[in-house]
C-alpha cells in the first residue's frame, strides 16, 4: 500500500514539470526574445540588424516557433552573462562551447554542432527555465534534423 501510494503521488507531483522559475517560455510567447549576442565567426555574424551564421539562423527559428520578435542586445561576453543570470535576457549566442566555466552559472542549451576538436556547440539560457530550456533544445533537434 506505501509503495502505491508513493507511486501515486510521485506521478500526481510530476503535473506541470518541466516549468520555468521565472516564466520565461509564456512571457516571450507572442511578444519579445531578448538575444544577447557576441560576433564571433563563424557562429554569430553581426549584420547590425540580425545576426547570421549558425546561432543567428537558430535564434530565428526559435523566435519563429514562439511568435516572438528578436530584440538584440550586444555587449561584451561576460557582461552578457551577467545579464542572462539576472534573467535580463532570454537567449546568449557567442560560439560557447559546453567546456567553458559559464555552465556554472547558466544553462547550456544541447549542442547544435560538434566540431572535429570535439567541443560541442551550445547557447545558453537563464538558469533554473526549464520548460524554456526543452523548448529551444526541441528548435535545436528539429533545426539539425532539417538540415
Amino acid at each position: 500500500v506505501l509503495a502505491a501510494l508513493f507511486v501515486i503521488e510521485l506521478v500526481t507531483c510530476g503535473c506541470g514539470v518541466p516549468h520555468d522559475a521565472d516564466g520565461t517560455l509564456n512571457r516571450i510567447t507572442g511578444r519579445v526574445l531578448k538575444v544577447g549576442a557576441v560576433e564571433i565567426r563563424p557562429w554569430t555574424i553581426d549584420r547590425g540588424d540580425r545576426f547570421e551564421g549558425p546561432e543567428g539562423e537558430l535564434v530565428a527559428a526559435i523566435a519563429q516557433s514562439v511568435g516572438a520578435r528578436i530584440e538584440w542586445v550586444r555587449m561584451p561576453e561576460s557582461e552578457l552573462v551577467s545579464a542572462l543570470r539576472r534573467r535580463e535576457l532570454d537567449l546568449v549566442v557567442a560560439g560557447f562551447h559546453d567546456r567553458l566555466p559559464w555552465a556554472r552559472e547558466v544553462a547550456f542549451t544541447r549542442a547544435y554542432h560538434t566540431g572535429d576538436d570535439g567541443k560541442a556547440r551550445v547557447l545558453a539560457a537563464p538558469p533554473g527555465e526549464n520548460a524554456w530550456l526543452l523548448h529551444v533544445d526541441r528548435q535545436i533537434e528539429q533545426h539539425k534534423a532539417a538540415r
